[in-house]
């Protein structure tokens, strides 16, 4: 039967932007992180980049037609696979990010219905699983202002970044101009915050992301990095250490907004920043990678339902106030008269007989017995 119900969610509200329009800021976004990358690490990292976007559309067509689909034309495979080769070294080999794409499309999206259903970020579970995989790989960063060979092994000087120093609880040989500037070795689209910092305010004010969320992690992480700090120098500079290191201004921006993964609702995506804000730093100070946010990420996803179903909760009882308060109000006046009647039966039970009032009983008593004596003897007499 070509015409079959099919079961979606539907779209009740109507407005302007669509899964293209979003999208299409996010990738205007990422452009200049790649053009920052380029500076610093030469032509690989664009061509990272586009094998990480072709792959990832290739490997949603195969999963189109496998499944007998009609492919969505929509932005999101390339977002993912833009997104995938930012988290990783700029000397990353080729199959590394292949396989992050693989996983991101076969294992996240496609299994769960595609586009907008998927339960977990695409490029964080990628990230994470050529983590796993390939450590060794995944966090050894090359030294910045040096140009990379695209093809082929790289000869590339390796530095040590400032998120494996804070891990042992060292203080980073870099200052935080050098970070904020992106001179600090690390993922080639995390080290430039400057830059990832503009792109996510540009990313707000075109309201492609919602502002509460990357304000709800960032402002609860600093305050836990404040209050446990892991370097012993000043606190103004132990906090950009934090904050400037590994991934956490750009997960901020770019993957802990992913509008399917994140809550719907704004007091819901503030749980979710906070929970995210205490996962992050969980992950980061007793983890065993450097980089902790994509693992915390993943396990945030699992409670996105949650927050959404608390936020719904909250705003019925917030919206029917009236109607909870009056019948709360009706239930405490029952109890209450209940309450009284059954004190009342007690008082008449427990109320005390006066000797006048026995005297009358006994009497009443010994009448009805003589009387029941004198038809029982005339019934005997006849």
């Amino acid at each position: 039967m070509k015409d079959r119900l099919m079961f979606q969610n539907a779209p009740h509200v109507r407005q302007s932007e669509s899964v293209v329009t979003i999208m299409s800021g996010v990738l205007f976004a990422l452009l200049p992180i790649y053009l920052m990358s380029l500076f610093y690490y030469g032509a690989r990292s664009l061509v990272l980049g586009i094998c990480g976007a072709f792959f990832c559309c290739a490997f949603s067509a195969i999963g189109s037609l496998l499944l007998h689909e009609k492919p969505v034309p929509d932005l999101t495979p390339i977002i993912t696979g833009l997104i995938i080769p930012l988290l990783m070294p700029a000397d990353i080999p080729y199959y590394v990010v292949i396989s992050a794409c693989a996983v991101a499309i076969f294992v996240v999206k496609l299994p769960f219905g595609g586009t907008g259903s998927n339960l977990f970020n695409p490029a964080a579970v990628g990230f994470a699983s050529v983590a796993i995989c390939w450590p060794e790989l995944v966090f050894r960063y090359p030294a910045t202002m040096q140009a990379i060979e695209i093809f082929g092994e790289s000869t590339a000087k390796i530095a040590q970044s400032p998120a494996y120093s804070l891990s042992f609880g060292a203080v980073p040989d870099y200052n935080v101009l050098d970070m904020l500037l992106g001179s600090a070795p690390g993922p080639m689209g995390a080290t430039n915050i400057l830059v990832v910092a503009a792109c996510g305010i540009f990313l707000i004010v075109k309201k492609a992301v919602n502002w509460i969320t990357p304000v709800s992690f960032l402002v609860p992480y600093a305050l836990l990095c404040l209050a446990f700090p892991r370097i012993s120098c000043s606190s103004f500079d132990a906090l950009c250490f934090e904050l400037f290191s590994g991934t956490i201004i750009f997960g901020a921006f770019f993957m802990l907004t992913e509008p399917v993964t994140s809550p719907k609702r704004d007091f819901g995506k503030l749980l979710a920043g906070i929970s995210s804000a205490i996962v992050v730093f969980l992950f980061r100070y007793f983890g065993e990678f450097e980089i902790g946010f994509a693992s915390a990420l993943i396990v945030m996803n699992v409670f996105s339902p949650v927050f959404d179903a608390v936020c719904e909760n909250i705003l019925h009882a917030f919206r029917h106030k009236d109607s909870i308060i009056a019948t709360f109000k009706s239930d405490k006046v029952r109890k209450k008269l209940s309450d009284n009647q059954d004190i009342k039966a007690e008082e008449i039970k427990e109320e005390p007989v006066s000797e006048d009032e026995q005297e009358k009983n006994a009497e009443v008593i010994e009448e009805i017995d003589l009387s029941e004596k004198e038809e029982s003897g005339e019934e005997a007499v006849q």
